[in-house]
């Protein structure tokens, strides 16, 4: 579990453990749920986080186990919304918990699969969105390129997105620049 420890430090200047992030905006008949996350370790990492939660010694993650390596993963991070930032206005949304977690190993690498709750309802006239998914600290390199980030949203919701740069935005001021943020509008 030091690992574990490891990742509530405030790093230094370079990464310690690499992610590549693939986004999806979620929506019900409700408005914005939250943003769904499908993250790829590198190897090193998902070795070091097998070995710690795989109990069994079968070489997999069982949903027995998942709950080991989501605190281990996760669990340092939730006070920083598991390093999705939801803004909406001017205004960042905190974190309401993790749903729908899995963890699995794939060609050696572990990937997590869970949705980040962020309820937002819609209403008649457009609400924006902004979304980020990001390490300000740099200890996990996240790489998300929003321009393969997607939106699951019923028919009834009015949804358009398009990804692009923070630049301008000063809420993001503490991200490094080549960070993409995911900006939405919906309404009912």
């Amino acid at each position: 579990m030091l690992l574990a420890a490891g990742l509530a430090v405030t790093a230094g200047a370079h990464p310690h453990v690499f992610a590549d992030a693939t986004t999806i905006a979620v929506f019900d008949r409700t408005g914005f749920v939250g943003v769904q996350n499908l993250w790829t370790f590198d190897e090193m990492y998902s070795a070091a986080i097998l070995a710690s939660s795989d109990t069994d010694g079968d070489g997999k993650l069982s949903e027995k186990e998942a709950p080991r390596v989501k605190d281990a993963v996760l669990g340092p991070i939730a006070s920083s919304n598991y390093y999705n930032y939801v803004v909406v206005g001017s205004e960042f949304l905190p974190a309401r918990g993790i749903k729908d977690f899995k963890a699995t190993m794939k060609n050696g690498k572990l990937v997590l699969d869970f949705t980040v709750a962020f309820p937002v309802p819609a209403k008649q006239e457009y609400t924006m969105v902004t979304i980020a998914v990001s390490d300000p600290t740099n200890y996990i390199q996240i790489s998300a390129d929003m321009e393969k980030a997607d939106v699951t949203a019923p028919d009834e919701m009015d949804v358009d997105f398009f990804a692009d740069d923070l630049k301008g935005l000063t809420l993001f001021r503490a991200f490094r620049s080549e960070i993409q943020g995911l900006y939405l509008r919906f309404k009912k």
